[in-house]
C-alpha cells in the first residue's frame, strides 16, 4: 500500500470515528484545543488567585473560525464543551439552586479563543397556561425566568466570570384564532382518548409547526402528515404530548401519540441536581460577563443579540450584498477582487431524520428515500425550513477575524434558526418549551485568500428524545443498530466564476481530473473535489468534498427548488414543494458544459452517534471552497491540483 493511500485511510478512520468517541469530553477538558495565544498558563484562573490574568484573557479572547483550530478540534470542542462548561458553571452553588428550581430550560455555548467557553443557562421556576381552542388563544408566562451566564477556562475547568439576571415573568401568546385548519386539528386531537389523558386536569397549550409542507413520517408522503405538540403543565412540571394527525384525506386520522418529559438528553435542571456544589459562590469575586462576551442567542437578557451587518459592504477583498430570509435562509451574492462568485447563495432544506435503517454505504438519497419518491425510509423527516417568520431570528451579525499565523483576515456572517419556535425572538423555546423545534447556527465565513467556509451547526433537541426513548421497540440484531437521528444541511448556489454567462465543469477523484458533460450527483470521497471555471477566463471555484458531503449540480429551472431568481422557493408553490425530496431528484440528464448551474453542497452530521446528542452538546459540519484565478490575493492552485 502507497504511503499517499495509507494516509488517506487512515483519515477516513479518523474522521469517521472523531464525534463517536464518549470519552473526547475527558480529552478536551484536559486542554486539547488549540486556538488562540494565551499568554498565562494553566492554574492562574479564579481559583488560582489570577483574577487580574484571567480579565486580560476574557478582554482579549474574541470567537472562533474552523480556521483556528488543527485536527478537526474545531468540531472537538463543539461536541465536547458546552456540557463540561454547563457543569462547571453549576458548581458554583448560587448557580445550583437557582437552576435546581426550574421546571424547564435553555442552554447555549460559544468557545472563544484563548481557552475560553463562553456559556448560558436559564429557565423558569413554573410555566402558567390560561386559554382554550374556543377562544382559539393561549395566554403563556414562563414565572421568574433568570438567565446565567459564565466565562469558563478550558484548561482548568474554572469561572473567571458570572453574571446572572434577576428572575422575571416572561409572558408571550399562542394565537391560533385565524387559523381555522389548526383549530380544526387541535380540537381533533384533544378529543381522542389517547390524547385526552395526558391532557385531563392540566394546564395546556398547542403547538403547530410549519406542518405538512415540510414533514414525512409513519410510512406518509411530504405533505400527508403533519405535527401538532401539546405543551403541558403537569403541577410537577411540564411535559410534551407529541402527536402526528393524517391530512391526506377529507377526514382527519391520528396516526401516532407520544408524551415527553425531558425535552433533551440531559435538562439543565436535572444535571443541576444531581451535581455537588462547591462550598462558596464565585459571584463578586469574579467579573461579570461582558455583553460582547455572551453567546449571541441569549446575550440579550436572555434572548439574541442583533447586529446586522449593512445589506452591502466590502471587507478583505469580497464584495457582499444579502437580503433577508423567506424560508432559505439569508441569500448572498459575493464578488472576490471584483469579479463574481456566486449570484446567488442560500440555505433551502435542512434534513433532520429519525429512526433510520443501517446505511450500509448508500448515498443520502439513496438511504433517505430508496423508491425515488417524497416518502422517508425512516419514522420522521422534516425538510426544515430556515425562515424569521416561522421561528427566525435570521441574520444576527458580522464577527471579524484578524490576520493570524494561520489564516488571512476574514468574516462571518452568522444566522441562526429556531424552526418552529414563537416569533424572532422564539421566547417559547427560549424559555425552555424546548421540544419540537429545532436549533440551528447557519454561517459563512469568508477570507482575504479567496477561501469560504459554509459551517453548520447543530444544537437539538427536535424530537431525539422521543426516538431515542422508542429504541427498545426496535428489533435489534448484531451490526443492524437504527439511526436514532442524522442530519443533512443543504447550501445552494448560483455559481459564478468569473462570468455569468456558464462555466466549465470538473470533477478531481483523488488521481485525476475528468469532465462531467451532464447534471449529476456524486457522494463525496476524500480527496475529492468540484470545479467550474470560467470558460473565457482564469477563474475557477473549487468546491471541497469528503466523505462526509455529497454534491448535486444542475441547471437552474423555474420549477425546481433553489437559489435566487429563476428557480422555485421552498413552500411557495404545493405542487412544487409535495414533490420535492432530494435535490438529486432534479439531475436528469441535460447537459451542463458552458451553462449555467446550479450547485447543491450537503453537509452531513451523524449527530446519532454521539454520547447525549441533543441540547447538552452541539455538533459543527463546515465545509470547504476555495477560488483561484482571481488575483494577487487568492490561495492558488496548489502542486499537483491543476487540471489538464
Amino acid at each position: 500500500m502507497s504511503e499517499e493511500r495509507s494516509d488517506q485511510r487512515i483519515e477516513g478512520w479518523y474522521r469517521r470515528g472523531l464525534m463517536q468517541a464518549a470519552g473526547v469530553a475527558t480529552v478536551l477538558g484536559s486542554g486539547a484545543d488549540v486556538a488562540g495565544a494565551r499568554e498565562d498558563g494553566p492554574g492562574n484562573g479564579a481559583a488560582g488567585g489570577g483574577q487580574q490574568s484571567g480579565s486580560r484573557r476574557i478582554d482579549t479572547a474574541r470567537r472562533v473560525s474552523p480556521r483556528d483550530f488543527a485536527n478537526h478540534n474545531y468540531e472537538r470542542i463543539y461536541s465536547a464543551r458546552k456540557k463540561e462548561a454547563i457543569e462547571v458553571l453549576l458548581r458554583d452553588p448560587m448557580v445550583n439552586e437557582v437552576a435546581s428550581n426550574w421546571v424547564a430550560s435553555f442552554q447555549a455555548h460559544e468557545p472563544l479563543t484563548n481557552h475560553l467557553d463562553m456559556v448560558s443557562i436559564q429557565g423558569p421556576e413554573d410555566v402558567r397556561i390560561e386559554g382554550n381552542l374556543d377562544r382559539g388563544v393561549f395566554d403563556v408566562t414562563a414565572v421568574s425566568r433568570r438567565t446565567i451566564y459564565g466565562i469558563v477556562d478550558r484548561w482548568e475547568n474554572e469561572l473567571l466570570a458570572l453574571e446572572a439576571t434577576e428572575p422575571r415573568d416572561v409572558p408571550w401568546q399562542e394565537d391560533y384564532s385565524g387559523d381555522q385548519t389548526a383549530l380544526d386539528r387541535g380540537r381533533f386531537l384533544s378529543q381522542q382518548p389517547e390524547v385526552q389523558r395526558h391532557l385531563d386536569g392540566t394546564q395546556w397549550y398547542p403547538m403547530f409547526k410549519v406542518g405538512e409542507s415540510i414533514t414525512s413520517a409513519y410510512g406518509l408522503a411530504h405533505m400527508d402528515v403533519s405535527p401538532v405538540l401539546f405543551v403541558v403543565n403537569t403541577g410537577e412540571g411540564v411535559a410534551v404530548v407529541s402527536t402526528f394527525v393524517d391530512v391526506s384525506g377529507e377526514e382527519l386520522e391520528l396516526v401516532h401519540v407520544g408524551r415527553i418529559e425531558d425535552f433533551v438528553d440531559i435538562p439543565v435542571q436535572r444535571l443541576a441536581r444531581q451535581i455537588t456544589p462547591d462550598e462558596a459562590t464565585v459571584q463578586g469575586q469574579v467579573p461579570g460577563v461582558p455583553f460582547e462576551n455572551r453567546p449571541f442567542y441569549t446575550a440579550n437578557e436572555g434572548f439574541h443579540r442583533f447586529e446586522e451587518p449593512d445589506r452591502s459592504f466590502e471587507q478583505n477583498g469580497w464584495s457582499i450584498e444579502w437580503r433577508p430570509p423567506e424560508t432559505q435562509g439569508i441569500t448572498i451574492r459575493a464578488d472576490y477582487n471584483g469579479k463574481p462568485v456566486f449570484a446567488a447563495l442560500d440555505n433551502p432544506v435542512t434534513y433532520t431524520g429519525y429512526m433510520l435503517p443501517p446505511r450500509e454505504g448508500r448515498s443520502i438519497s439513496d438511504w433517505y428515500f430508496p423508491d425515488d419518491e417524497p416518502l422517508f425510509a425512516g419514522s420522521l423527516l422534516y425538510w426544515d425550513i430556515h425562515s424569521v417568520e416561522f421561528g427566525g431570528p435570521g441574520m444576527l451579525g458580522k464577527i471579524d477575524y484578524p490576520e493570524t499565523g494561520s489564516h488571512p483576515g476574514g468574516f462571518r456572517l452568522k444566522t441562526h434558526y429556531h424552526t418552529g419556535a414563537q416569533g424572532r425572538q422564539s421566547v417559547d423555546f427560549h424559555s425552555g418549551m424546548q421540544f419540537g423545534p429545532y436549533n440551528y447556527d447557519i454561517s459563512h465565513e469568508f477570507f482575504g485568500d479567496g477561501e469560504m467556509r459554509p459551517i453548520w451547526r447543530r444544537q437539538g433537541p427536535g424530537y431525539a428524545t422521543e426516538h431515542k426513548a422508542h429504541t427498545d421497540e426496535v428489533e435489534w440484531g448484531e451490526g443492524d443498530e437504527m439511526v436514532v437521528q442524522h442530519y443533512t444541511s443543504a447550501t445552494a448556489f448560483d455559481v459564478t466564476p468569473g462570468t455569468t454567462d456558464g462555466v466549465e465543469t470538473r470533477v478531481f477523484d483523488g488521481n485525476e481530473w475528468r469532465t462531467r458533460t451532464e447534471e449529476f450527483y456524486l457522494k463525496g470521497e476524500p480527496g475529492t473535489k468540484v470545479r467550474f471555471t470560467n470558460p473565457n477566463g482564469p477563474e475557477t471555484v473549487d468546491v471541497v468534498l469528503d466523505g462526509d458531503a455529497e454534491i448535486v449540480v444542475v441547471r437552474p429551472k423555474e420549477n425546481e427548488i433553489g437559489p435566487g431568481e429563476g428557480t422555485a422557493t421552498r413552500t411557495m408553490d404545493p405542487d412544487v414543494e409535495r414533490a420535492f425530496y432530494h435535490p438529486q431528484q432534479y439531475a436528469d440528464g441535460e447537459p451542463i458544459q458552458g451553462e449555467r448551474v446550479v450547485v447543491w453542497l450537503l453537509l452531513e452530521a451523524a449527530t446519532g452517534e454521539m454520547p447525549h446528542y441533543a441540547g447538552i452538546s452541539s455538533f459543527a459540519v463546515p465545509g470547504e471552497i476555495h477560488l483561484h484565478g482571481y488575483g494577487s490575493d487568492d490561495g492558488g492552485a496548489s502542486q499537483g491540483d491543476v487540471a489538464d
